[in-house]
């Protein structure tokens, strides 16, 4: 078995990935970053993907782990089922996937009635189209064994007054996820909606934002690892929440 380094207190404390591949779609943000830390601890090889190569280098140099490979893939990419298939071509059959894709636009605060067309098109694509393309792509290329799990922010649930947009889409892609989990009905993969609190990103550090009540990265990874090995005692529930360290995740 494989212990995972700086469990909370709350996981199980080993979980064994071995001889598992995820793909982790947004490895190189602050939660999918977090994310892959804790998979590789688990043991997986994980296939980590972002849209630039520049940044996924970076992430490469700072994990420093040979079971990390990384891939630049864009979900708005017409080609991206072909792209998931090449994957699988080069890595090995996918047995579980975590997407970890947010954007919060370059339109700055405002309103929602304040967006131009362009500025709430360009939410759509980036937090809602993507999302559903991804499911589209990947569900049929997962093990049945395996998990899709798609990490949100308490957006989906609260009013966010000057981030609307981003807020609408975060609810649209939880919506869209609690229906395809019900959809599949055990036909294909598990399918997992996680909410999360505010997390301790690296980049917040940097920037000199820090708290000790925020979630480590890695305690995110933490969940995911156990979603995707099926120990977690919310296994069989579609919709989890972590927004609290010290409670961990809870079911709705």
């Amino acid at each position: 078995m494989t212990v995972i380094v700086n469990a909370p207190d709350w996981a199980h404390p080993q979980t064994d990935l071995t001889g598992s591949t995820v793909l982790l779609i947004g490895g190189t943000g602050g939660v999918g970053e977090g994310v892959a830390h804790a998979l590789l601890g688990a043991g997986a090889t994980v296939v980590a993907t972002g849209r630039t190569r520049e940044r996924l280098d970076d992430l490469a140099g700072r994990l420093a782990s040979p079971r990390l490979v990384t891939a630049v893939l864009d979900l708005l990419d017409p080609g991206l089922p072909e792209a998931v298939t090449a994957l699988v071509r080069e890595h090995g059959p996918l047995g579980s996937a975590v997407v970890s894709v947010a954007d919060w636009g370059g339109q700055g605060r405002k309103r929602v009635i304040d967006h131009t067309d362009d500025e709430w098109d360009a939410l759509i694509a980036q937090n809602l189209t993507t999302i559903f393309r991804a499911y589209r792509a990947l569900i049929p290329a997962l093990s049945a064994e395996g998990a899709i799990i798609q990490l949100n922010g308490l957006s989906a649930d609260l009013p966010f007054p000057g981030a609307g947009g981003r807020a609408l889409t975060a609810a649209a892609t939880k919506s869209m996820t609690r229906t395809i989990a019900e959809e599949l009905q055990g036909s294909g993969p598990r399918v997992y909606e996680v909410i999360l609190g505010l997390i301790g990103t690296r980049s917040r550090q940097l920037a000199g934002f820090d708290d000790p009540t925020w979630i480590p990265p890695t305690d995110v990874g933490v969940h995911v690892a156990e979603l995707v090995a099926g120990t977690s005692p919310l296994a069989g529930s579609v919709l989890h929440y972590l927004v609290e360290r010290a409670d961990g995740p809870r079911s709705a």
